[in-house]
């Protein structure tokens, strides 16, 4: 089935649109097999969501497929129209694929009622120039953490570990420990169970070690991390909570594992709540995954 107005309107048309006559993994109409619909609107979703996990380096149609768990075919066929709808873009000489022009466009729409960097920004740079290392900014989205920013500087030791837009599941790294840690503890199952399949990616993180971590976090009131991510980082991290009390981000400072003796990560974490205690005044919103701050 392929309606008369998709070679007027191209492939966005086509995209979001109409059934065309590729297959049951094209993608279907609005109100068209409302069963196929879902099914290859998660599959959509999945591929959207690990290109922003690895964008950075972009993912080969094999890794794709491997890692959304979707079979190799319906990937190829998927990725073929998401690159005519400018979602996805092919990287050159066959490297790969990383989300495309319009998934950056699309999300430029939606920061006026989303982003919070504005509230962290000044804060953030601060950090970096009175200790030289590395300020991330990590927010809470359902059971992850997704970097919302950080500063720059032209040579940071170690080098960032994260960019903007990247996931990790939340108790990886020291911001996402610490904003784990922070949760109620019907949260913090709901995260393990989310993940616990998946922790082992991070230096050989399992359930039982991450429990370890959360009531260190806790104990100490702040989060210390070092090695999950990068054998030579560490990092110190401290919650952000919002006008309820909840927390919903978490700001964390990046050095290597040497420099981050116990007297070190003390100092960091002290200059984390300096700051964190004049963010959180600021913060006149109830976060929500579902809800616009705006």
């Amino acid at each position: 089935m392929h309606c008369d107005c998709c070679d007027r309107c191209g492939a966005h048309h086509r995209f979001f649109h109409c059934v065309d006559n590729r297959g049951p993994d094209s993608i279907p109409a609005a109100g068209i097999l409302p069963a196929m619909t879902t099914v290859v609107l998660d599959r959509v979703l999945r591929i959207l969501d690990q290109l922003s996990r690895y964008d950075a380096g972009g993912l080969t149609l094999s890794d794709i497929a491997r890692q959304a768990d979707i079979p190799h075919p319906t990937v190829h066929r998927l990725l073929r129209d998401l690159s005519e709808a400018r979602l996805v873009t092919a990287l050159p000489d066959g490297r790969g694929y990383v989300l495309g022009r319009r998934a950056f466009e699309v999300g430029l729409a939606a920061r006026a009622r989303h982003d919070v960097a504005p509230l962290f920004e000044a804060h953030l740079r601060r950090l970096t120039e009175a200790t030289g290392y590395a300020a991330y900014l990590f927010v809470r989205s359902g059971p992850e953490a997704v970097c919302h920013d950080h500063t720059h500087r032209q040579r940071l030791d170690p080098p960032l570990s994260v960019t903007v837009g990247g996931r990790r599941p939340l108790g990886v790294g020291a911001a996402g420990l610490a904003l784990l840690a922070a949760q109620d503890d019907a949260r913090v199952e709901e995260a393990l169970a989310a993940h616990a399949a998946v922790l082992g990616r991070y230096g050989g993180l399992d359930v039982p070690a991450l429990r370890t971590l959360i009531a260190q976090t806790r104990a100490l009131g702040y989060a210390r991390s070092g090695g999950c991510l990068n054998t030579n980082t560490a990092a110190v991290g401290h919650a952000v909570r919002d006008a309820g009390g909840c927390a919903f981000a978490a700001v964390s400072l990046s050095t290597t594992v040497a420099r981050l003796t116990q007297r070190e990560a003390a100092r960091l974490a002290s200059l984390l709540r300096a700051e964190i205690a004049q963010i959180e005044p600021r913060v006149r919103f109830a976060w929500s995954d579902e809800a616009v701050l705006r």
